[in-house]
């Protein structure tokens, strides 16, 4: 455990080298968006290609796939429900309700999930995790559209938001990496050494970025603004350790029940800033959120991440 305890913690000190390239104007914040393009349409393909071409068609690997698939999608929906009252209990305005349930709900299961599941879990929980993402982007750009447009008053454009999400690289590449899967693809030596040294870039550029946009927060602010905290707290904390206990009855196969409270434990996604933004929202808040979920989770997702290696090898 401690081993891996020293392994998140080399991860998350990437963030501290972006912060301080930022604070140097070696990266300044503009930058980020360069960087999130890279990840989301070159170095996390890459990574979906050379890992789904390292997972063989078998029973072994079928069968939590589609285990994975099933309970992402449940659990999605049923902290959906909970999330609805949750959030009118807050008394926050109505048009900032959706946000707030978003960042409750969505995960940074990608640019964090994809490098820290490869971390801890090896090779298969990466691609439980990158299967747990392709059902989470199908449910953002649908059902997740409209719990951030409900109560706001605005035009879902459901169908819209959807046919774009399936257009997407990303999706694309979810989509092809289940194909490389299925038809046990696999690729030339050269294409494999490209593959695995482009996809090797997420982990460094996802830490990164997170670093780059830090200056300039004020997180004395942010904490005493108290449905914030108690939405960041939720997201990090409450939601991943009510789900293992209630996962735990249902005598899931191990690793999927870890993959699926570690994908729960991740930080609020930076989706929810993009289609905050998308649907004239307020941006603002979606961004401390994030960046608040992201700060909470230096502490909570190494702890979260011991623990579930305790279980896994117990």
């Amino acid at each position: 455990m401690f081993a891996i305890f020293i392994k998140i913690l080399s991860i998350f000190s990437i963030v501290l080298i972006g912060f301080v390239a930022n604070k140097l104007n070696w990266l300044p914040y503009e930058s980020g968006k360069y960087i999130s393009k890279i990840l989301l349409n070159i170095s996390t393909p890459c990574l979906i290609w050379y890992s789904m071409s390292h997972q063989k068609m078998s029973e072994d690997t079928f069968s939590p796939m589609i285990e994975i698939l099933m309970w992402t999608f449940i659990v999605l929906a049923a902290c959906s429900i909970i999330s609805i009252p949750i959030v009118k209990a807050m008394h926050v305005p109505k048009g900032d309700r959706g946000i707030y349930r978003l960042l409750i709900i969505c995960t940074n299961s990608g640019f964090i999930g994809f490098p820290l599941a490869q971390a801890v879990f090896g090779n298969e929980g990466l691609f439980l995790m990158i299967i747990a993402n392709a059902a989470f982007g199908i449910f953002v750009f649908s059902a997740g559209v409209f719990l951030l447009l409900y109560e706001s008053g605005r035009d879902t454009k459901l169908f819209n938001v959807f046919v774009k999400s399936m257009i997407s690289v990303p999706m694309i590449a979810a989509v092809s990496g289940l194909i490389i899967f299925l038809f046990n693809v696999t690729f030339p030596e050269p294409a494999e050494y490209m593959l695995s040294t482009v996809g090797g870039m997420t982990t460094p550029l996802s830490m990164l970025l997170i670093g780059i946009q830090l200056p300039g927060i004020k997180v004395k602010q942010m904490i005493m603004d108290i449905p914030l905290l108690l939405s960041a707290v939720m997201r990090v904390a409450i939601v991943p350790a009510a789900l293992f206990v209630v996962l735990l009855n249902f005598h899931l196969t191990p690793l999927v029940l870890c993959i699926v409270v570690f994908l729960m434990a991740m930080p609020s996604a930076a989706i929810v800033v993009i289609l905050s933004e998308e649907y004239n929202l307020n941006t603002r808040l979606a961004s401390q959120g994030v960046l608040l979920t992201t700060f909470f989770s230096l502490g909570t997702l190494p702890i979260t991440s011991m623990l579930l290696t305790a279980y896994l090898v117990g």
